[in-house]
């Protein structure tokens, strides 16, 4: 009589290889996306703009689950790389902002302050992400 085969178990190895994927880079990426949105938040009460905000309150809270279910599947050596990738990203943010004050500035653009740092914030994230990626395949 034929024995009937069982699909092996692939929680296991998934978990592992979740494990391994899961970086400080991502991470800190995560939570760029998050500050983001939240320095974002100003822009659209300020032009009044519910459905924007709903979404974006919406889409913060999923991040934040996320960015808690990554945090307790990352591996302890990538958790200790974390306050470098954060302090990383913060550089990177501050000098979005500072960028897109300048580019504001002389393009002569005086948009609200609230439009410049949500630019800026979105710059520095791409930068953060860039230079990142920059340093790891160099």
């Amino acid at each position: 009589m034929d024995r009937i085969r069982r699909p092996r178990d692939v929680t296991e190895p998934q978990s592992s290889a979740a494990a391994r994927t899961l970086t400080a880079t991502r991470w800190s990426t995560l939570l760029g996306l998050w500050l983001v949105m939240l320095v974002s938040l100003p822009r659209y009460w300020l032009q009044h703009d519910t459905t924007r905000l709903a979404l974006l309150a919406i889409l913060m809270v999923a991040i934040v689950v996320a960015l808690i279910g990554f945090w307790r599947l990352m591996a302890s050596a990538q958790r200790e790389r974390c306050p470098a990738a954060i302090k990383h990203l913060g550089g990177c943010l501050l000098i979005g902002c500072l960028l897109i004050g300048a580019w504001h500035w002389a393009d002569v653009a005086a948009d609200h302050w609230a439009v410049i740092l949500s630019q800026g914030a979105a710059l520095g994230l791409l930068l953060h992400v860039v230079v990142r990626i920059w340093r790891r395949r160099h």
